[in-house]
Order: structure tokens, then C-alpha cells, then sequence
């Protein structure tokens, strides 16, 4: 089914790595619900050289559109929190930090929604019910480990690699993914997927790790698990980005 169309998703539109994969977690038809809902916690670093914050978060991802919003507060001193939004809606990105309600960072643009909708894409393990609903996704795989999904914003294809282990479950996204701290510079990025566990019904993995690729070596700046999975429907689901 070409992208942009409503409906569900054509078995036949999907390559067999991930029609196993989508029936291993538990996911054999196109789904009613209109988000996912991740509870999470984990620890993150806001900027290189930075000290390491715990955070704990829930994230929306949409089951028929790549759209998603996550929100986080980072515990600071006593009562204070950095609270943390970041979110793709269909159209543009959205990354905002604020603190006492007072915002410290605010940023919107072309790269930044080419980011954010690159990290719906990684974290399709996360929404395994789009595999066979979302109609915005382009499947095609690469090797007998390897598969590409991508979308298109903006009149733009933007596409992340998802590599599969040996027992079929998604272990790593791969992307050229805009930087923000390098001027949205293109840099290598990765997600690593461990510890599948059943969720709301269907088996996600429950930590995961992301990781920039620099000249002088790796920076992980996510570290992160998912303590909750929530199927919801469109009357309970908030608006995403």
C-alpha cells in the first residue's frame, strides 16, 4: 500500500524478517487503538560534558501516523524539575525544555522534524501495532538480518536500518540523523534494543540505549526502561508533538 493512504498495511507490503517479527511480539493484525503509551525511566545526558540526569517519562507513539511526543521531568532539588517535551506531529518537530515554567530551550525547523520523525521510526519496536497499521511506512529489506523502514516529510525520504538478531527480534536502529549541538550536521546514530518482555499484551524491549557516533568515539546520551504499555483509543489518547 503506497504511503499516505488509509487502511491497513498489506502483508504483502512487508518483508518476511518483519511479518516473523511482527507475529513473534504478538502482532497479527491491524490494530483499533490510536497510541501507545511507554512508561519509562532511565538517565540522560542534555549536552556533552554534561552531568548524567535521571529522568522518568511517558511517551505517546501513534499507531496509524508517525507522530509521537515524549515528556519528561528531570528531578533537579527538592520540588524543582527540568520538564522536557520532545515530539513530531505530522507536520513539525518540537524539542522544549523548561524549568518553573519558564522555557530555556525551544526549537522548531525543517531538521529538527527530519530528526524527530527519524525517532519515530527507530523506536517501531516500541509500536509494533503500526507495523501492520500505519500506511506512512515503506518497508524493504536489505539482507537476511537487515531491514530499511522509511517515511517521507516534507517531500523529503528519510530512512533508519533496523537490524534483527539471531532469534528475529529488532536489536539496533541505524540512521544519519541530524545533530543539533553540531549545526544539524548529518551524524551516524544508534539505538540498541535489549531485554524483549511482554507488555500490554505484546513483546517490546524493555531498555534500550542511544548513542551519537563521534570522531572521538561514542556518546551515549540515553539510557532508558519501560515500565508500562498501554494500548489507547482515540478518546483517551492526547494530542502528539
Amino acid at each position: 500500500m503506497a504511503p499516505g493512504t488509509s487502511g491497513a498495511v498489506a502483508r504483502s507490503a512487508l518483508p518476511e524478517l518483519v511479518r516473523a517479527y511482527a507475529e513473534r511480539v504478538g502482532v497479527s493484525e491491524p490494530s483499533a487503538a490510536r497510541t501507545v503509551r511507554l512508561g519509562q525511566v532511565g538517565e540522560m545526558l542534555l549536552k556533552q560534558g554534561a552531568k548524567r540526569l535521571a529522568f522518568t517519562a511517558v511517551e505517546d507513539l501513534a499507531v496509524a501516523s508517525v507522530a509521537f511526543a515524549w515528556r519528561a521531568r528531570f528531578p533537579m532539588l527538592g520540588p524543582l524539575a527540568l520538564r522536557v517535551t520532545d515530539g513530531y506531529d505530522r507536520t513539525q518537530g518540537r524539542l522544549d525544555v523548561r524549568l518553573l515554567g519558564l522555557p530555556l530551550q525551544r526549537n522548531r525547523g525543517p531538521e529538527l522534524a527530519q530528526a524527530e520523525a527519524l525517532r519515530y521510526l527507530a523506536e517501531i519496536a516500541w509500536v509494533p501495532q503500526a507495523i501492520h497499521t500505519n500506511p506512512h511506512l515503506e518497508w524493504r529489506e536489505l539482507d537476511h538480518r537487515t531491514v530499511e523502514l522509511a517515511t517521507r516529510i516534507q517531500g523529503n525520504r528519510i530512512a533508519v536500518r533496523l537490524i534483527f538478531n539471531e532469534v528475529g527480534e529488532i536489536a539496533q536502529a541505524v540512521a544519519e540523523r541530524p545533530r543539533l549541538e553540531a549545526g544539524n550536521a548529518l551524524t551516524p546514530w544508534i539505538g540498541v534494543y535489549s531485554d524483549y518482555q511482554q507488555l500490554g499484551g505484546v513483546r517490546v524491549p524493555t531498555r534500550a540505549e542511544v548513542s551519537y557516533e563521534l570522531p572521538d568515539g561514542p556518546f551515549t546520551y540515553w539510557r532508558g526502561r519501560v515500565t508500562s504499555l498501554e494500548l489507547r483509543d482515540q478518546g483517551q489518547a492526547p494530542p502528539l508533538g
